[in-house]
């Protein structure tokens, strides 16, 4: 069994890769230190409206990308040379990927947060500081800043404050400003599409009704086979999660349409086997009844709640075979309606739906209920797009640019800017730019009432509750301190304006962040770091030896 190998305070004798190691004390945080430090250093000079961009050689290859996402920097940043530094690094990237993936922004501010905060206890620690007392005064400041940041925070309803937010993203004013109006007309969870427009401008329309990710079943069933669309107007609806294999089975739905009047349809199923969709055809060639089938996209769970959400809209019957019921348990009762519906290869869209008002609004607010609850970045994204959807309305930006490739990274990022505002709808906002941990700065030094060492933890979050505001002055060729000691002595909201080289309003600027992304940044930030110092040991497990045979 190989000897486990240490490596020194000063990084020098890092264990020898692809064997398993275990590194102790100080031997094991300093290097760590140094790895954290070192990504969270490169991920800070993105930070604010001047941060640069980071060159990233592309793999196998001997190309560059430039970079200015903090969580794709993170992402493309995969080994330091020594291991124990490298798990530091991983620390760093942990926190990034996070705030990423639950949020969508914070991520560089995160990671600027924990660097300081690491750096502060550092020091502490290294004048004979416990680490665990420590922690837990870190963990007392964490409480009385994210306390003092739910109480300045604001309901976020002024178009010019949502077109701030959007600009913080996407850094395109114009973009911004656009998003805030259709916002402002669609409301909190408008359904908002971002497609790749023609030419340089950008423009945006409406769109009654709801969409719906899904597809046509078949290129058979098309109204339009030029444009591959399937339409039709003021339709009997179907809405029925199984599958129809049979003949029998779609004869039984025109026959119900037929006694209901009606000369159209539209099949809303998980699928529609061949013999299924011949006995459409030939009945769609004779008539009475035209009928064209669609299929929601998402899988299992999703599928169904998508599905009634559309039966909802229609005032359709949702029937599904989870209950047991097939096609021809289908009765009269069970058929929508709608003004229109159209099918293409990515959406299915229904306008002017027959389903009970008071229904959907009912349906909204329990789905409101349950966004309240739920932690998950996927599954509010989720709850949201249904929420839209059950209000109504399409809203649709088209993004412009001189090449395709800038075409579409403006599409993404402005699909990022929608999610980052819709945050910031849920849960308030407060000052930009980092003014927001100043001002929480007094809560926490009130808390942090004498002199033993949860305090010192206390005032060491303090400290570092300054560096976004110090790293974006920097990031713009401004002096950070003396930046800082400015914002301070102007008091409740103020911050460094890149734009205007000055300290000003953040409020009054148009420049505010999402309450709930400043807050988990911090938390996340917090998290990291004390993980990070109150590391006693770290284990490197063993590296397979690559190999070319199975």
């Amino acid at each position: 069994m190989p000897t486990p190998s240490r490596s020194s305070a000063g990084g020098s004798a890092a264990p020898s890769l692809g064997l398993p190691a275990v590194v102790f004390g100080p031997e094991c945080r300093e290097p760590m230190r140094r790895g954290f430090d070192t990504l969270a250093r490169l991920l800070s000079l993105t930070l604010g409206p001047r941060g640069g961009n980071i060159v990233s050689q592309r793999v196998n290859t001997s190309g560059f990308e430039p970079l200015d996402d903090g969580a794709t920097i993170a992402r493309r940043f995969t080994d330091l040379p020594d291991r124990v530094e490298n798990a530091g690094a991983m620390i760093m990237r942990h926190i990034v990927w996070h705030m990423r993936e639950r949020f969508g922004d914070g991520s560089v501010t995160a990671a600027v947060l924990a660097r300081g905060i690491a750096r502060e206890l550092h020091r502490l620690i290294a004048g004979g500081a416990d680490p665990v007392l420590l922690q837990r005064g870190l963990e007392k400041g964490v409480a009385a800043a994210v306390a003092a940041l739910d109480e300045m925070s604001v309901p976020l309803t002024k178009p010019e404050h949502v077109a701030g937010v959007a600009k913080a993203v996407i850094e395109d004013p114009r973009i911004a400003q656009l998003l805030a109006e259709m916002i402002d007309v669609l409301g909190p969870y408008g359904n908002i599409l971002i497609q790749p427009g023609y030419g340089l401008g950008h423009d945006y329309g409406f769109r009654e009704g709801s969409r719906f990710p899904g597809e046509y079943i078949s290129r058979y069933l098309l109204s339009d086979k030029f444009r591959h669309v399937a339409a039709l107007d003021k339709p009997h609806v179907v809405v029925a999660d199984f599958h129809f294999e049979e003949p029998g089975h779609v004869l039984h739905l025109l026959d119900l349409v037929t006694q209901a009047g009606g000369d159209s349809l539209f099949i809303i199923c998980k699928n529609m086997w061949e013999r299924a969709i011949d006995t459409l055809m030939a009945a769609n060639r004779r008539g009475p009844v035209t009928t064209y089938a669609a299929r929601i996209k998402p899988e299992e769970d999703l599928r169904r709640d998508m599905m009634r959400d559309f039966a909802l809209l229609t005032g359709a019957n949702f029937i599904t075979d989870v209950a047991g019921m097939g096609p021809r348990d289908l009765a009269a009762a069970d058929l929508g309606r709608a003004e229109r519906l159209v099918a293409t290869e990515t959406y299915v869209s229904l306008v002017g739906g027959g389903g009970d008002a008071p229904a959907v609004e009912a349906e909204a607010g329990a789905l409101q209920s349950r966004l309240d609850l739920v932690e998950k970045r996927a599954e509010r994204e989720q709850l949201r797009e249904r929420i839209g959807r059950l209000q109504g309305g399409i809203g649709e930006l088209r993004v412009g640019a001189y090449t395709e490739s800038e075409r579409n990274a403006l599409v993404e990022r402005a699909a990022h800017a929608v999610k980052v505002v819709q945050v910031g709808l849920e849960g308030g906002v407060v000052p930009g730019g980092g003014a927001a941990y100043l001002d929480v700065i007094p809560a926490v030094e009130a808390a942090a009432c004498g002199h033993d060492e949860e305090a010192m933890g206390m005032r060491a979050l303090a400290r570092a509750l300054e560096e976004p505001v110090r790293t974006i002055a920097a990031n713009a060729d401004a002096y950070g301190p003396l930046v800082v000691n400015a914002c301070r002595e102007l008091g409740h909201g103020c911050a460094y304006e890149v734009g205007q080289a000055s300290v000003r309003d953040m409020v009054q600027a148009g420049i505010v962040d999402p309450t709930l992304v400043v807050k988990a940044a911090l938390e996340q930030a917090a998290s990291g770091a004390a993980m990070l110092i109150s590391s006693e040991a770290l284990v490197l497990p063993r590296t397979p030896k690559e190999s070319y045979r199975p």
